[in-house]
């Protein structure tokens, strides 16, 4: 059975989009998100990542795209999200940095996956359904 992973596509009023350094692993900028739990929707678990990850509370809105990775059976819906209120943010295990990021001047390393969600995001498409080869 796939994983199911939501991420949030979170713009500021210069139209610059949030992004989060991971603090493990490849250390790879990413958009904030996580993992569905079991017997969560993907709704809430975008709100819990997100506020998890960046101290944001969110609001889930539109659809950008369904971005699948069949030969690591992992499915990621990527959403736009609205900031509602903010919690404090402290960098911790998980997440080392954050900050938004013009199209032109997005943090790196980033994955060619989340690079293509980022830039569905910027071009204001939605429904977008990308399968992902195996490298």
């Amino acid at each position: 059975m796939a994983t199911i992973g939501v991420f949030a596509a979170i713009f500021d009023e210069q139209g610059r989009i949030l992004c989060v350094k991971l603090n493990y692993g490849p250390r790879y900028w990413t958009t904030p998100g996580g993992r569905v739990e079991p017997g969560e929707s993907p709704i809430a678990a975008l709100v819990r990542e997100v506020r998890e990850e960046s101290g944001y509370i969110v609001r889930a809105g539109r659809l950008v795209g369904v971005y699948a990775k069949p030969f690591d059976d992992d499915l990621v819906l990527f959403m736009e999200a609205e900031v509602i209120g903010r919690d404090s943010w402290q960098p911790d295990g998980e997440i080392a940095a954050l900050g938004f990021y013009g199209r032109d001047d997005l943090p790196q390393p980033m994955t060619a996956r989340v690079l293509r969600r980022v830039l569905d995001a910027f071009d204001g498409r939605m429904g977008v359904l990308h399968v992902f080869e195996a490298e």
